[in-house]
């Protein structure tokens, strides 16, 4: 086994690679492609098989947007950024009205008249969650910005739930807008519905049949986020686990996904997963273990998602190798979040998610290398290898 330090040194050099190859690894972006083609290089020149599973979905995606706050002296451009999947905007002028966080206690001591442009703090719960909450509630929009740090945030928008736009801007701006006890916004947004190539990668030492163990992330990002965290970390721990053989000592083979387009509902592990039910092979799956943002020092196990359960028995062994290297997680119960483990989790597989939370920087301009945290990503490593060497 490496020294931490050298492991380290690698995990940085893979979150480097993954968050230099552009602006973001946004589906269809130059930055998606790179960071595809550098996980297969990597597999493949380390003798794995390695399988490619192509599909393609359809999005919409913001092109172009401008956002106006009249803060009393009329209005001022500033900066934003349209939540994916916002639909397009000729014109919209609204007042604003804070809502706390947009959950239904928060709006107990307002009263919302119809048309107002939402603005919510990020966090609590899940952003999709939090637009559904406005629209149900008359809002025109929902304007978000993150309370931590003065930096915009990827958002997105789910038109079945919420047929309204989300508009993210920084703390400073919000700040102006609570301090004079209101605004208003004019916005306007551009989007064109896109059909975009996938590809989900599926590498083990053998391919072959019989139970297994399967590890999963995700490599693909929000638009306008460099994605270290989220999920780069999942990535780059998945890549050191491999190249450093933490799986020798494993009860069961183990087989690698990074899954694609995790950041647009899943679609990449929910088309692999449905493809093994179909062939009857998802009982083979002894337990899926999903790494989603493993880059900060507040790690901890998400024991439920918005629509599925993580095995008890799993999650409860998952934390106790992890207090074996000193650190308790907090097990989280999410009522509005999901990832790559969910399309197994309701198909009846057992499931635990590894994530940071809460994590501030995830979706947001400075998610990037600098503010990873290595050694919670090397504790996750050695953990896997003690989880995977008790699965039977």
């Amino acid at each position: 086994m490496t020294s931490d330090d050298s492991v380290e040194r690698e995990l940085r050099s893979y979150i480097d690679r993954l968050t230099s190859v552009g602006s973001d690894r946004f589906i269809g972006t130059r930055g998606h492609r790179s960071a595809f083609r550098m996980i297969r290089g990597l597999l493949e020149s380390w003798g794995l098989d390695v399988t490619v599973q192509p599909f393609t979905v359809e999005i919409t995606v913001p092109v172009s947007w401008s956002t106006e706050i009249d803060f009393g002296g009329g209005f001022e451009k500033v900066e934003s950024l349209p939540g994916l999947g916002s639909q397009s905007v000729k014109s919209l002028e609204a007042d604003i009205l804070s809502v706390g966080h947009a959950r239904e206690e928060d709006f107990e001591s307002v009263a919302p008249e119809e048309g107002a442009a939402h603005m919510a703090k990020l966090w609590k719960s899940h952003e999709t969650a939090k637009i559904s909450e406005a629209a149900r509630r008359g809002a025109s929009a929902l304007i978000w910005y993150n309370d931590y740090f003065d930096e915009l945030y990827s958002g997105a928008c789910d038109y079945s739930l919420s047929p309204i736009p989300g508009i993210s801007i920084r703390k400073s701006v919000a700040e102006r807008i609570l301090e004079r006890g209101g605004g208003r916004i004019r916005f306007s947004l551009r989007s064109r519905r896109r059909r975009i190539r996938c590809r989900n990668l599926e590498a083990g030492r053998d391919l072959g049949h019989g139970r297994y163990a399967l590890l999963a992330s995700h490599y693909d990002s929000r638009p306008h986020t460099p994605g270290a965290s989220d999920d780069a970390s999942g990535v780059a721990a998945m890549l050191a686990f491999i190249r450093g053989r933490y799986d020798a000592d494993a009860a069961l083979p183990v087989r690698y996904l990074f899954a694609d387009c995790e950041e647009e509902g899943c679609q990449g592990a929910e088309l692999y997963a449905e493809s093994l039910y179909q062939a009857n092979f998802l009982r083979e799956i002894r337990a899926v273990v999903n790494l989603d943002a493993v880059g900060w020092p507040n790690l901890c196990l998400i024991a439920r998602d918005r629509e599925a359960v993580m095995d008890e028995d799993l999650t409860r062994l998952a934390g106790e190798v992890i207090a074996e290297s000193g650190y308790r997680p907090e097990k989280v119960r999410s009522k509005s979040g999901k990832s790559n483990h969910t399309p197994f989790a309701t198909r009846g597989v057992p499931t635990v998610w590894y994530s940071d939370y809460p994590n501030y920087i995830r979706h947001s301009t400075i998610d990037n290398a600098f503010n990873i945290d290595y050694p919670t990503i090397v504790m996750v490593m050695e953990s896997l290898r003690r989880l995977f060497s008790r699965l039977d």
